[in-house]
């Protein structure tokens, strides 16, 4: 075995030194060499673990690739997405009625297995009846808008096909906020009777996107009217039963401490 001790070694000619094949250049410890100045601390061992990875920066992880490796920008925007949405539901028992036209609180009892079920009933007709509830938004909610959706039922004697309208506002308020605040733009939903009868549960579509009145912010109490949109194309007749609303929220990873 012969050593040769050079300081520099640099091509004859061109720009490429090549290990001929069948040959190995072998490196004594992992100091031993550099790239541009920056010293290779890695191993041969952790080196060989990269051999054949390919570098992945897709924010869906679309590859679904066994030996790819992920940036860490792809990793944080595929956890933002993956809890991008959730949901929070309020049932009827938790809101309160109006003063001004509100709508009736009572509880219905199913009699074959004694289900009971806290409800608002809300008449036909022109006076257009109203309750209310409060959430404390939660502090990955992104501040954005929100959607609804409605669980209902009717009173008895409706007919499959009948049409009944669903409308909802909110508005958010910091400390210090008046709380006879205005009200964000009302979007409504409408939804069809699927059975002649008050035993059969309705879920509404989702509403559009409702813009939360004032300036929400962190902390801030939101709070929600719902109001049966009879000047609409609603025509059922007979009372409509708000079960509860289920609110869409976005969120994000970012959550400020206290």
């Amino acid at each position: 075995m012969s050593t040769i001790k050079v300081n520099t070694i640099d091509t004859q000619s061109g720009t490429t030194i090549t290990i001929p094949t069948g040959k190995v250049l072998t490196i004594t410890d992992n100091s031993g060499w550099s790239i541009a100045g920056t010293v290779v601390a890695s191993t041969a061992a952790e080196l060989n673990i990269l051999d054949g990875k390919a570098f992945l920066d897709e924010d869906a992880m679309g590859s679904n690739s066994a030996t790819g490796i992920a940036s860490q920008q792809s990793i944080k925007a595929y956890i933002d997405n993956l809890y991008q949405y959730g949901t929070i539901y309020t049932d009827a028992g938790a809101m309160v009625t109006t003063s001004t036209a509100g709508a009736e609180a009572a509880t219905n009892e199913y009699a074959t297995n004694d289900v009971n079920w806290d409800y608002y009933a809300f008449d036909t007709g022109g006076t257009e009846e109203q309750v209310q509830f409060k959430i404390v938004m939660p502090e990955n909610w992104d501040r954005s808008t929100v959607k609804a959706k409605f669980y209902w039922s009717s009173a008895t004697g409706s007919s499959a096909g009948d049409t009944c309208e669903w409308a909802i506002k909110a508005t958010a308020l910091a400390n210090d906020d008046a709380i006879d605040a205005s009200w964000g733009t009302e979007q409504v939903i409408t939804d069809t009777v699927l059975a002649g009868t008050n035993g059969d549960l309705h879920i509404t579509s989702a509403t559009p996107a409702i813009t939360v009145g004032g300036s929400p912010a962190l902390g801030e109490m939101v709070t929600f009217e719902v109001n049966r949109n009879t000047a609409g194309t609603d025509d059922m007749a007979e009372d409509a039963w708000l079960f509860g609303v289920l609110i869409q929220i976005k969120m994000t990873s970012t959550v400020s401490a206290w």
